[in-house]
């Protein structure tokens, strides 16, 4: 069983390995888009709920891109990280509820799209699709060295501002300013967190 389940999630990460690095020219969507142009109101509504959805499940690092002008699978990429694959698979969970109240069951847009995750919470990259928006939850170390945010920065995916959406963050609980908050001590390896 761990074994199929080793071999399904290296098929996963190879799969979409194969799709980040396919030729740009296969990647091209409308070239006339102009980046910078806005996205419609759907989707834009579709992105916030997202990201609401992951900031309540404690995501760090969600970043949107567009790339509606490079791309014709989709409009905009999320990209977060959780802390754990319990807590990816928690993030998951609740984008998908929280997309599936927000919008009456139905995908916006009108996509066959569902966001049943794809991937698995032990491969440490779970995708989400929804037509227009595609969501990657990674942990850190995932996120790290598959590097998917840098890959279509550097195809040319421009930042959606996020700071009216997210909810800022406090600081560590407990921590009075001006505080030194003692360094954390090197830890094994364990998987599960990894």
């Amino acid at each position: 069983s761990t074994k199929k389940t080793n071999q399904s999630t290296k098929k996963d990460q190879a799969q979409m390995l194969d799709f980040i690095n396919q030729s740009p020219k296969n990647l091209v969507g409308d070239q006339d888009a102009d980046p910078l142009n806005p996205l419609d109101a759907e989707t834009l509504d579709l992105v916030h709920c997202i990201v609401r959805a992951a900031d309540g499940r404690k995501a760090d690092d969600i970043v949107a891109l567009k790339v509606h002008h490079i791309s014709t699978l989709t409009s905009v990429l999320v990209v977060l990280s959780g802390n754990s694959r319990p807590q990816n698979q928690a993030i998951a969970a609740a984008i998908v509820k929280d997309v599936k109240e927000t919008f009456d069951g139905q995908t916006p847009g009108g996509s066959d799209a569902t966001g049943i995750p794809e991937g698995s919470a032990e491969s440490g990259w779970m995708l989400l699709d929804y037509g227009t928006v595609m969501v990657h939850i990674m942990t850190p170390k995932s996120r790290l060295f598959y590097n998917v945010q840098g890959q279509w920065e550097q195809k040319g995916a421009q930042p959606l501002p996020l700071q009216h959406v997210l909810v800022p963050n406090s600081g560590a609980p407990g921590v009075l300013p001006g505080a030194t908050v003692p360094e954390p001590e090197e830890e094994e390896e364990d998987p599960f967190w990894s």
